[in-house]
This record gives C-alpha cells, structure tokens and sequence, in this order.
C-alpha cells in the first residue's frame, strides 16, 4: 500500500505540467505588434472629388476691358458646394452685370460630359468645373496657392464648335472696414489675401486691396492717393500708393473699383481704411 503514493503523485505532477504548459509559437505572435490598417485606393480617389475642406470664400479680380472702361469678376464660393458669379463690365455710360449662381462639382466627374461638350480641359484633382442651374458647364476653376485660376466658358459659340476659355486668375479677398468723411459716396474695401507680395525694404511689404466706389453725388469725384490712409491696430498711419490709371475721376452716379496698395510690415494688423 506505501508504494502507491509515489506512483499517484508522480502521475498528478505529469498532469499539472501537461496543464501548464503553452504554445511557444502562440507565445511569439501574441507579443507581435497589430499590423496597420491599409486605407483602400478607392477611399483616396473619391477624397479627391470631395468639396469638403477645399477653397471657400471670396475672390476678385479687376481686368482690362477691350471694348469697355472696367472688367471686374467676383466669384463667391460656399461650404454647400454652390457658387454665385457676378460678371461686371462697366462703360461710360452704363454698367452691365451678369449674374451667375449654381453648384461646384469635380472635375475627375465630368470628363465624358466634357469630351460631349467638347470643352478644352485638362482634368486635376485640383480643377472643378462651375455648373448653373440648367446644368451647363459655364467655368472651369483650378486651385492654387496664391488664388484661383478662372477659366470661362464663352456661352455663345457657333454649332458643333468647342467653346473658347478665356483665362483669368483671380485673388482671394477680405472685407476691412472703412470709415469714409465723403458725402454722398459708398466705399467698400477688400484686403488681397494670400498673393506674392512685393519686396520693399524687409520687413516692408506692399499689401494690395480693392475698393469699390459708388459716387452717388451729382459731380464728377476726383480722389488722389493721400486721400487714402489705412490705419493699423496700433494707430500707425500709411499713405496709399495708387497706379494712375486707378485715379481718373468717377461719374456721378457711377461706381468704379480701384486698387490701392500700402506699405507697412508683415507683422502689422491693418484695422481700417480711412477716406478723407
């Protein structure tokens, strides 16, 4: 009977260390790291025809006009995929606007729409076409660092001919406020964002701005350069250096945009544009 136990308690310790034991190849894939998830190609590419997160706001442009005093260009584009255009084109003796509203869609999207079209247009992830409400591609964009370039589509054009682009780039803008001494004048003010400024004496920059004039008075208005003082948050003043083709008197009851620029340092806070 004594010789049993030490057959019973050898067998219970081959059980516990048979219990005991583990895989040594479970071990070694358990203490590796999770590999990481791979993004499928297909999520990239549709990131590309995605308005969200690109270019929104305000941009202007004032062009040279062939067969009229003043061509200028405003295009709103919005957080919802829209956009409103106003084409202006301003005469002695009138001013004619055209105003265009519809969506943004990309142009990766469109590229049969454009071969049936016949537009001209070489398709990035950076181009997006502008469609109005009847679904006509009436401009094509293109984003880049400094702006936008604006591609128009010419929207009379003789049967089964391509339509022609006309090229123009145009500045993101910001409203700065304005406080104007004239009477029966409106003036508005934008501040030119993001463009290649023009070196000066470092750290001086010349900044440009737009602004848009309405004489409502019944006399012709001559503004000169010192005319126009733009006031920084410390309450620096600086005198407005205007190209001369920009200083021609306006019409009564006509408004015209000049652009004006200011030279001050980068690290300066422009608060307002004071009109004398």
């Amino acid at each position: 009977m004594l010789n049993r136990y030490p057959i019973a308690l050898s067998t219970l310790s081959l059980f516990l260390v048979a219990c005991g034991s583990t895989d040594p190849s479970r071990e070694y894939q358990s203490a590796l790291p999770s590999e990481p998830q791979i993004t499928p190609k297909t999520e990239v590419q549709n990131s590309a025809t995605s308005w969200t997160g690109q270019a929104t706001g305000n941009f202007r442009a004032l062009l040279p006009c062939d067969n009229c005093e003043q061509h200028v260009i405003h295009l709103r584009l919005n957080d919802d995929q829209t956009f409103q255009l106003s084409d202006i084109k301003r005469s002695k003796q009138r001013q004619r606007e055209n105003q265009v509203a519809g969506t943004i869609q990309a142009a990766q999207d469109n590229k049969q729409r454009e071969k049936q079209n016949q537009h001209p247009s070489q398709t990035t992830i950076d181009e997006w076409l502008l469609h109005t409400e009847n679904v006509e591609a009436y401009a094509r964009i293109q984003l880049t660092t400094h702006g936008l370039k604006f591609n128009l589509y010419k929207q009379r054009n003789i049967k089964n001919q391509p339509k022609i682009e006309t090229q123009v780039f145009l500045h993101p803008v910001e409203s700065i406020k304005v406080s104007n001494a004239l009477k029966h004048v409106d003036i508005q003010a934008e501040h030119v964002q993001n463009v290649e400024v023009k070196e000066l004496n470092d750290p001086v920059m010349a900044h440009d701005y737009f602004l848009a004039i309405h004489n409502q008075s019944n006399q012709a208005l001559q503004l000169h350069a010192n005319d126009l003082i733009l006031v920084d948050q410390q309450y620096q003043e600086y005198t407005a250096v205007v190209d001369r083709q920009f200083l021609e008197p306006i019409p009564a009851q006509q408004k015209q945009w000049i652009k004006v620029s200011f030279h001050y340092p980068t690290s300066v806070q422009a608060d307002v544009i004071k009109i004398k």
